[in-house]
Formats: structure tokens, sequence, C-alpha cells
């Protein structure tokens, strides 16, 4: 029976200062003859491949929050950007706002508001490179938009534009970078981690899949998984979700040997 385990990044496997523990290093090398491994994350593909190269590993892998579906060695199997046009309306609305930030992501690189670079935020986070946005688009291809702001009612604003034409593909959160940072991630409508996750469950011929997340995003992700785990410390409905709710990674070493 093929088995794959899949692993949220940031509030699962990684903390704030982006560093795996060491216990969840040894889960993960302790469980590799049972599962194949993999990562399924809201950050960009470059940013996840760093994670992937760190742990080796040669599972497709998700990023974008379910936008795009890659592995180790830059194989593109699935992929759904943005609508252009929608994006375009998106930016003009940010844009009245002189204290929201943004970055748009594409694959390889990302463009970001000027007024980023003040607010302090380490760009090194997401491992990519960076240009500055002067008003325009350089490609169509856009797997996702983050706008930030200290100013709760700015995001909200933005969130109940998109909540006015569509039912999906955005959530918000306080940054666990910035105290008092509000961030809201924008992809397409239909995009999440649980379509990602079917296609590769399917294609790659996955028997039994494993899924371990901690936030909202993660939701659709458990719905595809035969065993759906979450951290003590995670949303209220992840928790109502999951199968399994753990102390640590070390309380899985013996179940998932036998599952």
């Amino acid at each position: 029976m093929k088995k794959l385990l899949v692993i949220d990044l940031d509030g699962t496997l990684i903390d704030k200062q982006d560093r795996i523990s060491d216990d969840k290093l040894e889960f993960i090398n302790n469980i590799r003859n049972h599962f194949e491994i993999t990562i399924a994350t809201g950050r960009s593909y470059l940013s996840a491949l760093y994670f992937v190269k760190l742990l080796d590993i040669r599972a497709p892998f998700i990023c974008f929050d379910g936008a795009l579906v890659c592995d180790i060695n830059g194989n593109v199997f699935y992929s759904n950007c943005m609508n252009f046009v929608e994006s375009f309306n998106i930016l003009k609305l940010i844009e009245n706002y002189s204290n929201a930030y943004f970055t748009i992501f594409y694959k390889d690189f990302s463009l970001f508001s000027s007024n980023m670079l003040s607010l302090g935020i380490s760009l090194k986070h997401w491992r990519i490179e960076n240009k500055i946005y002067f008003g325009g688009l350089l490609s169509k291809n856009i797997y996702k938009i983050v706008v930030a702001s200290y100013n709760y009612d700015v995001v909200r604003s933005v969130e109940l534009f998109l909540r006015s034409y569509r039912n999906g593909g955005f959530y918000s959160y306080p940054s666990g970078k910035r105290k008092g940072l509000y961030v809201l991630d924008i992809v397409k409508n239909s995009v999440n981690k649980g379509k990602a996750l079917k296609f590769i469950r399917e294609n790659f011929n996955y028997s039994f899949v494993v899924s371990i997340g901690d936030y909202i995003n993660d939701l659709e992700m458990f719905e595809v998984s035969d065993l759906r785990i979450a951290p003590k410390i995670s949303h209220k409905l992840i928790k109502q979700k999951a199968n399994i709710i753990i102390e640590s990674f070390s309380d899985l070493n013996s179940l998932l040997k036998y599952a």
C-alpha cells in the first residue's frame, strides 16, 4: 500500500523563526520507512522548495495554498493561477490605502509595494527574488496576493470586497512575524490545499493519506485525507475535524508506524 504523509509548514512543522524542532526532525526520519512525506503550505514555491530540499522530500509538494504542485526538480504537475482582471481590480482597491502593504507572487519571483520596505518584515522569509511594484504586472501567471496592514479595517475592507462576489480563496490572520500586523492571503477562488492533494492522491496512486495541519486553510486537505491530525494549538475548526490531537510529534512515532 502506497502511503503519503502531508504536513503543513507554518504553525505545524516550523515555528515563527522558520525552525524545525529536534523532535519533529526525529519523527520525520523515523517515519520515512512507512510513509512518503511531503508538505502543503501557503508559502511561495521557492520558500517551500527550501524546506523540500532541507528534508529531502521526493514526493510532489503543494505551495501557494494549493495553486501549484511541483517536485524538488522543479517539474510542475498542477497549476491554477489567479484571474488576471480580478488581480488587477484587487490591486487597484489596495492602492487606495496608504497604510496597506502587498506582495504579488509569481512562481519564481514577486512584486511588492514600495512601502513594504518600511514594514520591517524580512523578505528572505519568502526566499524569493523580490522586485518593486510600479503599477504594472509583469505576467498573467499570478499565484497569490498577500495584503498586510497595521490597521485591521484596511484588511477587513479588502476581505469584504472579496466576499461580495466570491465565497473562497482568501483568509485573514494576525501576523506571526510582527505584533499588531494583520494579513490577508488571496488565491484563485477555486484553489485550496484539498484539491491539490486530491490531484496528487489520484495521479500518484496513494491509497492512504495522513495530513497534519493547524489552520483553516488545512480544512479542505483534511477532507481528502484518511487520517487527520492537529497539534494541540490549532484553530478550533481544525480540532473539530481532526481524528487525533497531539501534544508533540513524538506522539506519532508508534501510532503511524502501524497505520
